[in-house]
């Protein structure tokens, strides 16, 4: 029975194992190169969207330094929209692997997970990294609190995509409204201004977004004071709610599809 569960075992993650890698060579190609665009984009985003507020004269709402400002919202935020749409993408473009019996619907979840976790860590890095060599002090005072908002966001992405990709499956069009959905996530979610200095009934009701809350309690982390009114908990709820609505429709209603 043991030697069983241990041969099973292996096969899940020999396929694991060569999901990951087709998933990498497919998406960023054989070189060192097409994953370094991949990992720098969310850097780009931080750089555009910094660049245009300094354009306008926008002075830093919180501290000193307005690039700080930009990333510890941008930051988050990228990080959960890029983990929920590529996880959301991955069924359509590996689905004639679903024809070996040994690859199960969920392994290509799980593969795509794997990589958007590696992928987002690293451009977070980077962003940071780049900010440093700027001379710009990036070590928060509660460096607790800015890794658990950023697993948060992350685990939040995932959990989104992993639901996503099951509607998606029987509703194709869901894609694009997703897509635009995250468009008008991202201007209600505190990414470059401060939800507090909403008027009270705008900023209660912000409050609901789980966005909102990564956002605020990952930037708390950096601007002592600030976000006391944030609950990383709350958005944690969505994202085991989402997770496990994701897992039971891929078990019981998208993988008999």
């Amino acid at each position: 029975m043991t030697t069983q569960t241990n041969s099973a075992l292996d096969v899940q993650l020999h396929v694991l194992s060569a999901l990951i890698l087709r998933d990498i060579r497919t998406r960023f190609g054989r070189t060192m190169w097409g994953y370094a665009i991949a990992v720098g984009w969310p850097s780009a985003h931080v750089c555009v969207l910094f660049t245009l507020m300094s354009i306008r004269h926008v002075p830093a709402p919180l501290g000193d330094s307005l690039i700080l400002f930009v990333a510890t919202g941008a930051v988050p935020f990228v990080t959960f929209t890029y983990a929920a749409r590529k996880v959301m993408e991955a069924t359509p473009s590996a689905k004639p692997l679903m024809s070996f019996p040994q690859v199960k619907y969920l392994d290509i979840i799980l593969a795509r997970a794997c990589v958007e976790i590696a992928s987002s860590c690293m451009s977070a890095g980077v962003v940071f990294l780049i900010m440093a060599a700027l001379g710009i002090d990036v070590v928060p005072p509660d460096t607790f609190r800015a890794v658990l908002g950023f697993l948060t966001a992350l685990m939040f992405g995932i959990s989104t995509g992993v639901l996503c990709a099951n509607i998606s499956t029987f509703f194709p069009p869901f894609t694009m409204g997703f897509a635009l959905f995250t468009i008008l996530l991202y201007g209600m979610s505190g990414v470059f201004f401060t939800p507090d200095g909403m008027p009270p009934v705008i900023y209660n009701a912000m409050l609901y977004n789980p966005m909102t809350n990564i956002i605020m309690g990952f930037r708390s982390a950096f601007y002592s004071g600030y976000g006391a009114d944030a609950s990383l908990f709350y958005s944690f709820s969505f994202s085991i709610t989402f997770l496990l609505l994701g897992l039971a429709l891929a078990r019981f209603v998208t993988q008999r599809l």
